[in-house]
């Protein structure tokens, strides 16, 4: 079988026999008076009328040979069938066409339409010409780009060999223009919000930031479509508002996942979370009927059908009913043996990840259409409080175990949104990355009066759930890693080498004890570069820290001076360099470990480790010699 490089050069040798015979591979225009689609339609007419038609498209399939050839043409609206004899095409352009034209070429062909034997409407070719010239080869119709992450990564190879797929883009347009014309049809002004933001509100989820180079200050692309802009128009004197847009979030990819994606909010002033509920009802009723023309499906073992009666659950109730935790209640230490019971992971030991994964766990059980309602405070820090104090007006649409949708009765009172946004930034400064940023100047403009109202969001993951696919198989170009950065350039290759000192001779908890350390201790100092941490997340939803950036390898030295040496050389050589001596590991006081080094020279200190970092060319060059720790 030819290499792909050798396909590649026959190609070429047929472009040039195009440019001998006159031809332009690569024209700015070709003859072309409607589309394959059309002209399949309106195929009678020119049948009848016997008058001469422009049709062009991407060669998909050739047969026949000698003197009747027959060419499957595809213009992304359509395919045709062109006839070439060669009794009625000018020899050379016949010999032309079957020596420089393959399979994945563009052509434009002239004709008369005719039937043939097979009943098959085609037109009988009497010229053609050379619309773009492929210099490589489409896939194998069965068994090209077999790899999922190709297919995504060449997506424009997948959409030609996959005309069912170009359809479900189209499907998707109208899923949008649906939802616009929904909300402009009931008063709901579309408006424009920003997607860069000091600080990101209206989801837990951790940002992408970037610099601000004319301000001089990070920003963060939005986590959500203009929630917190969006209640400010509510104040502001617009009572009813949507956005559609693109959210970008920083985490894992899951098929319900994606880092960018869009989707539509809207807030309706003077309505609560009931109202809401109505007003979702019918938009998924009307989303269903308009782009897929039924309120039935079968997703995932569920099926439901959205013309129903959509029942409540109670968000409390449910995973009491379920696991037989009552989440209101339940210490976490009470949760976290549930969750184990269960075999269920959970991300992050705060009451509030806990709760979230419990309800997760129930939630895979629940086919739809149901508003999930009733959500503890702790989980929703901008919904309003219910009467109980402990629960609060939210609703969440479940379909086939999913969250496809997230509404709430807004909160307007200004105090209790200040402590709810303190409660995350507590939960900010224990280490949870998923913590809702709070927004003061948003406290700010409740305080100078806000209506009440009802917000909602909805997006992508709708779309998906519905044509059952995965999220990111709904995206045209979704987000990949590139093949070439697989694997860094081993140049530019970093990472960590912990050298232990064996003559320190050290009990086997005082050598884990120095790694550990000096570990920590370098990544305080150069924090993100070394211990950043995405997130993976599983089909249900539970998160799973990657790992860190760089390797870390731990190496043996054998005596202090050793040690001493490595640490002049690799600051000699610019690397990172972190230090454990014996005063660290006697002492968990700073003072004394300070007082006590004071006291004595550099060459009475006896270093237990030593941590260097930088680019491995570099590492290596000082650690060669140094055996692995065993």
């Amino acid at each position: 079988m030819a290499s792909l490089e050798e396909l590649k050069q026959t190609r070429l040798a047929k472009l040039d026999l195009l440019k001998e015979a006159g031809m332009d591979p690569y024209p700015a225009k070709v003859p072309r008076d409607l589309c394959l689609k059309d002209a399949r339609e309106q195929f009678a007419d020119f049948e009848k009328s016997g008058k001469p038609v422009n049709l062009a498209g991407r060669i998909m399939a050739i047969r026949g040979q000698g003197a009747i050839l027959f060419y499957v043409l595809d213009d992304g609206k359509g395919t045709f069938q062109a006839v070439v004899k060669k009794d009625v095409l000018d020899p050379k352009l016949f010999d032309l066409l079957t020596s420089a034209a393959d399979i994945g070429d563009i052509i434009s062909v002239t004709g008369t339409m005719f039937t043939t034997q097979r009943g098959e409407p085609s037109i009988l070719v009497s010229s053609w010409a050379m619309a773009s010239k492929a210099l490589l080869p489409l896939p194998e119709k069965w068994h090209g780009l077999a790899d999922p992450d190709e297919k995504l990564r060449k997506r424009y190879l997948d959409f030609i060999m996959e005309p069912e797929l170009r359809d479900l883009f189209y499907k998707r347009a109208r899923f949008w223009d649906v939802s616009r014309s929904f909300f402009k049809g009931r008063g709901f002004l579309e408006v424009e919000t920003p997607t860069l933001e000091v600080t990101t509100g209206g989801a837990e989820a951790r940002p992408f930031t970037t610099h601000h180079n004319d301000y001089d200050m990070d920003v963060h692309l939005r986590i959500s479509i203009g929630e917190l802009w969006q209640k400010r128009l509510l104040a502001a004197g617009f009572p009813k508002t949507f956005e559609i847009g693109r959210a970008y979030r920083n985490e894992g990819t899951s098929p319900e996942h994606a880092q960018e994606f869009t989707n539509l909010e809207f807030y309706w002033g003077y309505a609560d979370y009931r109202d809401g509920m109505q007003l979702v009802t019918e938009l998924y009723r009307a989303l269903a009927t308009d782009v897929f023309g039924t309120t039935k499906f079968d997703i995932r073992g569920h099926s439901f059908d959205l013309a129903a009666d959509w029942y409540t659950v109670s968000y409390v109730d449910e995973i009491r009913k379920q696991t037989g935790v009552d989440v209101l209640t339940a210490t976490e230490k009470e949760m976290m043996e549930r969750l184990a019971e269960l075999k269920v992971e959970y991300d992050g030991t705060t009451r509030e990840r806990l709760t979230d994964t419990l309800w997760k766990y129930c939630r895979k059980n629940i086919a739809g259409p149901a508003f999930l309602i009733d959500h503890p405070i702790l989980v929703s820090p901008l919904a309003k409080a219910n009467h109980d104090g402990a629960t609060v007006q939210r609703f969440q649409v479940i379909l086939a175990g999913s969250e496809i949708g997230n509404g709430f009765s807004e909160l307007n009172d200004p105090i209790d949104q200040r402590s709810r946004f303190e409660e995350q930034q507590k939960l900010i400064e224990r280490g949870d990355d998923d913590a809702m940023m709070p927004d003061w100047e948003f406290v700010e403009m409740l305080e100078h009066g806000m209506p009440p109202a009802c917000g909602f969001g909805f997006g992508d993951r709708l779309f998906a759930v519905l044509v059952g696919r995965p999220l990111r198989e709904t995206q045209m170009f979704p987000l990949m890693r590139p093949l070439n950065a697989a694997q860094p350039n081993r140049k530019e290759q970093k990472y960590a080498v912990v050298i232990l000192n064996t003559g320190a001779h050290m009990e086997p908890w005082q050598e884990l004890n120095a790694v550990a350390h000096l570990n920590a201790a370098f990544g305080a100092r150069s924090g993100q570069e070394l211990f950043y941490q995405d997130k993976i997340i599983t089909q249900d939803d539970h998160k799973i820290h990657l790992n860190i950036k760089h390797a870390i390898m731990i190496k043996v030295a054998d005596s202090n001076a050793a040690v001493k040496k490595l640490k002049e050389q690799a600051e000699k050589a610019g690397l990172e360099v972190s230090e454990f001596t014996r005063e660290m590991i006697m002492t968990t006081s700073d003072k004394r470990v300070i007082a006590e080094t004071k006291a004595k020279p550099f060459s009475d200190i006896e270093y237990l480790g030593l941590l260097m970092f930088g680019t491995k060319e570099k590492v290596d060059a000082l650690t060669a010699d140094l055996k692995l720790y065993a």
